[in-house]
């Protein structure tokens, strides 16, 4: 299958982009990524339910995916360093007042504030790198590298301050990660997108449903990544494994997904996107399937793993085949929206097919709406292959 690809012999990008940009991405995903702990820590601090907790972080992850989606078209006509320097200055006043904060009421909004600034954020670093980086795939896999290394030490700080100081302890290490990166955001340039040049992918960009297939697909995928993550502490039982272990098993599968972040920027569109697309696909399902229906200890930790490296290694391609659409980004910035919307469905959809029929029932959820999300991916990839093929000089030999 032919797709569209960027030239490989593309100049490097300049360090201060790629910088900017992952310092905007990880501001923006923080949260995110520190939620089991920022919901156990509101649990312990404010004695709050699971229900309680919960929502306060929903209204968090509502408010980042509203704000992706809601300024991804203003993006491309605005100055990106102006947009972050407002977002990240918000998501710091929203995030300091957050730790000293002793009302559940107050905490939400300031949550759903600080979800405004980081949505921005997040937005940013995935527009910037569409319509400003000659190679937005490679980009995307530095992030996936940086989450990757980066994970291991906030795991591992974050558990601690959880511990000793509640939500006030975990609060206090967002908001410091935050502040110490906030200086990399003027490296971000301070322009607006580059237009269009004419490549096959800006001749469909006028078509929306190829933009909301890729979404969608973005979408399903994240729903079924953060269920089978949200529950991995569940499944442990299953295999007969304590929470401990289970601790240990994630710090090493971050480390460990150091290698598909690796692969996915090495590899980058070598092969087009449709191959390595569904080799993550049919992988994910085998790693599904074996986390909720082979009760071993060995077969666990090592799925689990494997399911980390998977996700690292597939994110870059996701968000590289929003980048295709549309040079200007704005595809780009909306596919934030749909990862943390997804993110934010997953845990929900999991516990509805748990309920309904165990963890049998979570496997075929999972396998099935990872085949819709693979399905939407390789039509939105036959038609920029249609594109690039009508867009090609015909040469007629004489």
């Amino acid at each position: 299958m032919t797709e569209t690809a960027r030239d490989s012999s593309t100049p490097r990008d300049p360090a201060s982009l790629v910088i900017g940009a992952i310092a905007a991405q990880v501001i923006g995903g923080l949260v995110p990524q520190m939620s089991p702990f920022v919901i156990g820590g509101l649990m312990d601090g404010l004695s709050l339910s699971e229900r309680d907790a919960g929502f306060i972080i929903f209204v968090e992850f509502l408010a980042l995916a509203v704000t992706a989606i809601a300024i991804a078209p203003v993006l491309p006509r605005v100055s990106y360093r102006r947009v972050a320097g407002v977002a990240v200055a918000l998501t710091l006043l929203a995030q300091g007042a957050s730790i000293f904060s002793a009302s559940a009421g107050s905490l939400t909004l300031l949550r759903g504030l600080a979800g405004v600034g980081e949505g921005a954020l997040y937005a940013v670093s995935l527009s910037i790198v569409c319509s400003r980086s000659s190679n937005p795939d490679k980009v995307y896999g530095y992030f996936q590298v940086v989450w990757a290394l980066g994970s291991v030490a906030l795991f591992a700080i974050g558990g601690q301050l959880t511990a000793a100081f509640t939500h006030r302890g975990i609060l206090s290490l967002i908001a410091g990660v935050t502040l110490a990166l906030a200086p990399l955001l003027f490296l971000i340039p301070d322009a607006r997108a580059k237009s269009g040049d004419g490549t096959a992918a800006d001749v469909i960009q006028a078509s929306p449903l190829l933009g909301v297939m890729t979404l969608a697909a973005i979408g399903l995928y994240l729903t079924v990544s953060a269920a089978i993550y949200a529950f991995s502490a569940p499944l442990r039982e299953l295999a007969g494994l304590d929470t401990t272990a289970v601790g240990y098993a994630l710090t090493v599968a971050s480390l460990v997904g150091l290698a598909g972040a690796g692969a996915a920027t090495a590899l980058n569109v070598r092969w087009g996107r449709a191959i390595p697309i569904t080799g993550f696909c049919v992988g994910f399902s085998l790693i599904t399937l074996a986390l909720c229906l082979w009760h071993n200890p060995t077969a666990y930790v090592v799925a689990l793993v494997v399911s980390v490296v998977i996700y690292y290694f597939s994110i870059p391609y996701l968000f590289g085949l929003a980048a295709e659409l549309d040079r200007s980004g704005r595809w780009a910035a909306a596919a934030g929206s749909a990862y943390l919307l997804g993110f934010a469905a997953g845990p929900l959809v999991a516990g509805a097919a748990i309920a309904a029929a165990g963890y049998a029932s979570l496997a075929a959820v999972c396998v099935a709406i990872t085949a819709a999300a693979w399905g939407l991916v390789m039509g939105v990839i036959r038609r920029l292959s249609r594109a690039a093929r009508v867009a090609q000089p015909i040469d007629v030999l004489a």
